[in-house]
């Protein structure tokens, strides 16, 4: 990665091998895509968004500014969430480790870059009634093969110190807690990271479980498939979430990264199914509502085509509890251009012509 800054704060970019390899991702999985969706005879119906998340600015890539939003701004967006029948709202990071920026008053961050934003967020959910989880310390660290057992160890005391200030200063302000930090199954089976990330997860949310033993606790995995690896991924997957003690799987379906293709949701769920099941855990769906089309610039992403999008959510509805997605604010609205103006558009002429049941 590469850090650039952007009008005051700071986003993680890929570097050359990082465009270079979703370059690759974007050339091998667009076109199933596209071959999907042309083979489609009728438009799927059937599930509805009911949750979004949001954040300070989007970490890589130029979004929804929100760090300097006051309550009037929030609770704009709210209502205009509501309309969507939106009910629910996943504050990704309460602060971010590679930028260094913090988003609360902390004093165990006090060395970032920081901004009070939490407070009026806080102040606007509870006038608006939603239900909103709130994410800790957002890092890539989970994503790194390599990962020691010493950095996962300094990162969790972070994590945890951060989670204390959020309870602080905002207990009975939120309703549930994210874990900010995503990983995903990289196409083998890695023993000792396993057993490294498994120790790591549970440890926070052993110390959560003790601070608020009230509140839920949610994951958002990263969903990339491989079919002639099923049992290696599901091996994979529960080996870093048993005996973990959390209430919400809410794995992404990768589609809008080029992570996971069409041809590939059922197969690639059946996994999380598996796996909530086995673990006694609600599954919600994390739909993506955003299409990669260039690599290396500070944006990367465009809202969704509707018809493609329709087939996510259709999927979504058989498999998920609730189903939530990324960063409906931006992507649906005009801060993303024509196209995010039509996904909105579209989106509700569904939603009221009774398709999203």
């Amino acid at each position: 990665m590469k850090l650039v800054e952007v009008d005051g704060y700071t986003l993680i970019n890929l570097d050359e091998a990082g465009q270079q390899y979703m370059n690759r991702r974007l050339a091998e999985t667009l076109p199933l895509n596209q071959r999907y969706l042309a083979g489609l005879t009728s438009a799927p119906t059937g599930g509805r968004l009911t949750g979004t998340f949001i954040y300070a600015h989007p970490p890589d890539y130029v979004g929804q500014r929100t760090m300097d939003w006051g309550v009037p701004e929030w609770r704009v967006l709210f209502r205009w969430l509501k309309e969507m029948e939106i009910d629910t709202v996943i504050y990704q990071a309460a602060a971010w480790a590679e930028v260094r920026e913090c988003y609360y008053p902390s004093q165990a961050f006090a060395a970032y870059r920081t901004w009070n934003a939490l407070d009026a967020l806080i102040e606007a959910v509870a006038a608006e009634g939603l239900t909103l989880f709130l994410g800790g310390l957002g890092n890539l660290i989970t994503f790194d093969d390599e990962v020691t057992a010493v950095a996962l160890h300094t990162d969790r005391d972070q994590q945890l110190a951060c989670y204390q200030e959020l309870q602080a200063l905002y207990a009975g302000g939120f309703h549930g807690f994210y874990i900010s930090p995503e990983t995903a199954f990289s196409g083998r089976r890695q023993p000792e990271r396993e057993q490294r990330l498994n120790a790591y997860y549970s440890a926070i949310c052993r110390e959560l479980k003790a601070m608020r033993p009230d509140l839920p606790i949610l994951f958002s995995p990263a969903t990339f498939y491989w079919a002639d690896r099923t049992q290696a991924n599901y091996d994979f997957l529960f080996n870093i979430f048993q005996g973990c003690p959390f209430d919400i799987l809410c794995p992404q379906d990768s589609v809008g990264v080029m992570g996971n293709p069409l041809p590939h949701l059922p197969a690639s769920f059946a996994i999380w199914q598996q796996i909530s099941q086995v673990l006694g855990v609600a599954l919600w769906v994390n739909t993506e509502s955003f299409e990669l089309n260039r690599t290396g610039t500070t944006q990367d992403f465009v809202a969704a085509d509707f018809k493609r999008l329709a087939v996510q959510l259709a999927h979504a509805r058989q498999v998920g509890q609730k189903i939530v997605s990324w960063e409906v604010p931006y992507f649906y609205s005009p801060l993303a251009g024509e196209r995010g103006i039509q996904l909105r558009e579209a989106y509700l002429a569904s939603l009221s012509a009774g398709e999203r049941s």
